[in-house]
């Protein structure tokens, strides 16, 4: 009908933030259309044209403190620093104040980005005004783009066109065919620098940017001088295989401009700060630039931060340890380890269950065990962990992505940054050990604005682990999730507590709906075989001490039962 087509273009106006950009064109087109004229399709001056010029006369929307102040108001964001640059209120900004690369814009365009989310409105203008950033946004707000696009304008080769570039290279000295490697993004994880390479492929389409993933293979190529060392512009990397590469002196990190840190608190925590302190050793160029980007940033990770940047600008959107505000949270007693499974089932009597689900627990043996049992149950359910092989997780997580799996299980290896498009609840089937590892865990779901629930599973041996996360939930506004007597006024871990959590996870019974009479007499019953086997292979063995061991342990295997 004439009306939907009318709203249709409203629609379509409002999303197209270069609305000038051939919307006339098209709208001729579909009243062409409507009045039969199907030769409309071979007609040339329908046809969008990629080399439309760029009017870098348009004005920005942030023009002065009062604006930035308004806006920043808005989204409830604190940046603390010296002389800090104006945000920009849209994507068009990037034009008039930047002068954006032809083809990133496109890219943008076609990726469907139409407004900047609040950790991008911050940090792009400092990253490209050449300033050092920590910064720290919610779980699913944006974060990478927030590095990636001023990452690829800086380090572009080709400007939008002749006259632009005469015009600023009167300012800019011209970048040289063969730089090497400027640009270098570090993440904790496979998952998350293959997400990240992913985003920066489809930015650096039709650019003259070289990008690429130190994975397995490009290692073995650059070793093996299968590969220029000067081949990329820019390479995503985890810490330990970018290290093993410098080493052989197969890659060459002098000429990095931007040094990025994705994960941030996770990288410059205890178990990766010797690497993250070898791979800024080797970045020697007086140039650089850091960034640090996470959704957790605690007061020692900024400690460390500080000292080894300039002047940086500090850019907090919300609150600072605070989970994503589109999150339901929500904290379940199970009294125990049977407990857990009882709860999972209820959720899914009462509708609560709803697919797409990622499960977390500590360990891998837990999850392997959770698997089996869920996998009993029928669900279409999955588990990956560590001792998955590359290509057996990057299988599980395409089928996830792709609705094959409904359910994924899974320890703290997808914790922090990958993105699955609408999961709906994400489950902490053990306590995490920390309010970050909790804000990372439940930040799956509630991502680009969409809705989601997090239900955290706790027993009485959580009671201590539970005060961080009741913190969170507090602070995050999700109080309704508390039961009454979490709700009052709790006191912190103290740094001892904190330090006993971490040390020791928690001591966890078998996650079994088998009782224990039935688990004694299956263990029983392998003694007695393994037994038998012994006798066999061995005419010396003796049959009565074997016997007698068996019944030993029959007796010791009377406290199995969970019941």
């Amino acid at each position: 009908s004439l009306k939907a087509k009318k709203v249709k273009q409203e629609v379509e106006k409002e999303l197209d933030f270069f609305y000038q950009r051939n919307h006339k064109m098209v709208k001729k087109a579909e009243n062409d259309q409507e009045n039969g004229d199907e030769k409309i399709e071979n007609d040339e001056s329908t046809e969008i044209e990629d080399n439309t010029k760029i009017d870098y006369n348009v004005l920005p929307k942030i023009t002065n403190e009062k604006d930035a102040k308004l806006l920043r108001n808005s989204y409830s964001a604190n940046i603390t620093g010296d002389d800090i640059p104006l945000p920009i209120g849209s994507f068009e900004d990037l034009i008039s104040r930047f002068r954006i690369n032809k083809n990133l814009l496109n890219n943008l365009i076609d990726s469907g980005f139409t407004e900047p989310t609040p950790i991008q409105c911050e940090s792009i203008p400092l990253v490209l005004n050449d300033r050092d950033i920590i910064a720290c946004a919610p779980t699913g707000s944006g974060k990478t783009l927030a590095f990636l696009i001023p990452l690829i304008q800086k380090l572009s080769l080709y400007l939008n066109s002749t006259k632009d570039k005469q015009e600023l290279n009167r300012k800019h000295k011209p970048l040289k065919d063969n730089q090497k490697l400027r640009g270098l993004i570090i993440s904790p994880t496979n998952e998350l620098a293959n997400q990240i390479y992913q985003e920066l492929s489809n930015l650096t389409k039709d650019t003259d940017l070289q990008v690429a993933i130190l994975n397995k293979s490009i290692a073995n190529k650059l070793k093996n001088n299968i590969i220029s060392k000067d081949k990329f512009d820019i390479i995503v990397s985890t810490p330990l295989r970018l290290i093993d590469i410098v080493k052989n002196e197969s890659l060459d990190l002098s000429k990095i401009e931007l040094l990025i840190f994705d994960e941030a608190d996770k990288l410059f925590n205890k178990e990766f700060l010797e690497q993250t302190d070898n791979i800024l050793t080797q970045c020697t160029n007086p140039k650089l630039r850091k960034c640090i980007f996470s959704a957790t940033i605690t007061s020692s990770v900024e400690e460390i931060a500080n000292s080894i940047m300039i002047s940086p600008l500090r850019v907090i959107i919300g609150r600072k340890e605070a989970a994503n505000t589109n999150i339901d949270q929500k904290l379940v007693f199970c009294g125990n380890e049977h407990g857990k499974l009882l709860a999972i089932r209820e959720l899914i009597q009462k509708g609560e269950f709803k697919p797409p689900v990622i499960i977390f627990l500590q360990s891998i043996v837990r999850a392997k065990s959770l698997f089996h049992e869920l996998l009993y149950d029928r669900l279409n359910v999955d588990v990956i962990h560590a001792e998955r092989t590359q290509k057996q997780r990057e299988m599980i997580i395409e089928n996830f992505k792709n609705g094959k799996l409904w359910v994924l299980i899974c320890t703290d290896v997808l914790a922090r940054g990958v993105d699955f498009k609408g999961i709906n609840v994400v489950i902490n089937y053990d306590v995490p050990i920390s309010a970050q590892s909790y804000v990372h865990r439940i930040g799956r779901t509630g991502r680009a604005n969409r809705k989601g629930k997090a239900i955290t599973f706790y027993t009485k041996e959580d009671i201590l682990a539970i005060k961080p996360i009741v913190n969170v939930m507090k602070q995050s506004g999700s109080i309704e999730g508390l039961p009454e007597w979490l709700n009052n006024d709790l006191s912190k871990l103290t740094k001892k507590e904190k330090e006993k959590i971490k040390k020791a996870p928690i001591e966890r019974k078998q996650i079994s709906t088998v009782p224990g009479v039935v688990r004694k007499k299956r263990k029983l019953r392998k003694e007695m075989i393994e037994a038998s086997k012994k006798r066999k292979n061995d005419p010396n063995f003796n049959s009565k001490s074997e016997s007698n061991e068996v019944d030993n342990n029959a007796e010791n295997n009377n406290d199995d039962n969970d019941e």
